[in-house]
């Protein structure tokens, strides 16, 4: 329980924070630009001075600061990856001499490979206040307050520390742990009956499972806020029959890049949070390219760990060329189509697109949870969790057809009958799609 000074000091600093994302809302796209320039120059010339990591990497690049005279330079920059991050001593993440107010945090490890970074409280704010102004948006300046708030509540996630910067606004009874049994979760969301909740995909698939199961509907939830996982077709369609009356709105999230990207409420792109992050499109190179290539993100609201050109969020996309019915100047990512991690690969070891499988099997009758796991190239099991009553004969026979049909014989299937599909040890996100390959394979 915070006391009145606290929660007066804390409304100063989401007032502020809101301010300066209100501001930066109307800037054109030549100012977000010259924004971009001034806060990348900034964040280099600080790596290059203060963290011990950026110095080592920069050297082995052969990289210095004066080396970015314009943006056709970006490409010297070195890559940072996941490793660079998972490998480093806090000590060479961080500026020694440093005063500012700091949270260490580590990424959930949806890549399979968690990493600690810091972060400023300032940056946290700023990451508060965005999505409080997108609420808004969604609302149509109507805030719901009847809301519901799932999110991971381990000590060194930026959901522990959002959440605490939460209770500015949100009553802590409003806040639950996705580490919570489904039943308790289930429970207090029937309690509520929210209008509006935020959560992850999966957490909220197996709410809706149980749900389901217990013949619920819940008519009263109006907006469903999802981040951080992919949110498949199947998923969409579970959350679509349990809250028939809920808007699904996603975000692109990340405990390195902070607020990356929303989806455009009239459209399925995602307009890139260009105030907060330089976002680019890369080919294997390093190099910037139009078609499908992984996203690499530059952090421009925090100092204290600076996150750029990262590689370590995994996901592939491509650009969305066209104007936006919306009006928004922001550039647009046509889709997240899926983590590297994800990336399935033939037998002649082509790759495939993780959509590729969650469409195909997204309408299977009787189909209660699947993931997909590949360990061998042109191998593919598939591990199914079957409704309570479903005959798994048809469920098997609509599964194998259903993929024959997508993959086009590029894959073999081994379809196995599971109780249960359960996250990995240490994080509370249950991944649709797996690859064991080597990256390089």
């Amino acid at each position: 329980m915070h006391t009145p000074s606290q929660i007066h000091t804390r409304g100063r600093h989401l007032h502020a924070a809101l301010d300066q994302v209100i501001e930066q809302r109307s800037w054109s796209t030549p100012k977000r630009r010259a924004h971009q320039w001034r806060s990348l120059r900034s964040l280099v010339q600080h790596a290059h001075a203060h963290i011990p990591l950026y110095q080592r990497l920069f050297a082995e690049a052969g990289f210095t600061p004066a080396m970015l005279d314009d943006w056709d330079d970006l490409p010297k920059l070195p890559i940072l990856t996941k490793a660079d991050l998972r490998t480093a001593a806090r000590a060479d993440l961080i500026d020694k001499d440093s005063r500012a107010d700091i949270r260490w945090l580590a990424s959930s490890g949806s890549t399979g490979i968690p990493a600690s970074m810091a972060r400023t409280e300032e940056s946290l704010w700023h990451y508060m206040a965005c999505n409080t102004a997108l609420y808004y948006d969604w609302c149509q300046g109507k805030p719901l307050s009847n809301g519901l708030y799932l999110v991971d509540m381990a000590p060194d996630s930026i959901d522990f520390a959002t959440a605490d910067l939460l209770r500015t606004t949100v009553p802590g009874s409003r806040i639950f742990s996705v580490h919570d049994p489904v039943a308790k979760l289930t429970r207090e969301l029937l309690s509520i009956a929210p209008e509006f909740i935020s959560s992850y995909p999966s957490t909220l698939r197996a709410i809706a499972l149980d749900l389901r199961a217990q013949n619920r509907v819940m008519k009263k939830t109006r907006l469903i806020h999802l981040t951080s996982e992919m949110l498949d077709a199947h998923t969409k369609h579970l959350l679509a029959q349990v809250f028939p009356n809920a808007r699904l709105i996603e975000t692109y999230t990340s405990t390195e890049g902070g607020l990356v990207a929303w989806q455009c409420v009239h459209s399925s792109r995602w307009h890139v949070a260009e105030t907060n992050v330089l976002c680019e499109i890369v080919d294997e190179n390093g190099l910037p390219t139009t078609g499908l290539g992984h996203i690499v993100i530059t952090d421009l609201t925090n100092t204290a760990t600076p996150i750029l050109r990262y590689r370590g969020l995994g996901d592939l996309a491509r650009w969305e060329p066209e104007p936006c019915p919306c009006g928004s100047s922001a550039r647009s990512i046509r889709h997240i189509e899926g983590r590297s991690a994800a990336m399935l690969r033939t037998r002649g070891g082509a790759l495939i697109s993780p959509y590729v499988i969650t469409n195909a099997i997204e309408e299977v009758p009787g189909l209660a949870q699947y993931q997909v796991v590949q360990k061998q190239p042109g191998m593919l099991e598939v591990r199914v969790v079957a409704d309570a009553g479903a005959s798994r004969n048809r469920i098997e026979k609509s599964v194998q057809s259903a993929l024959e049909a997508a993959l086009d014989s590029a894959a073999d299937l081994q379809i196995t009958f599971v109780s249960k599909i359960a996250a990995p040890s240490g994080s509370h996100k249950v991944p649709l799609v797996i690859s064991e390959l080597p990256l390089a394979a």
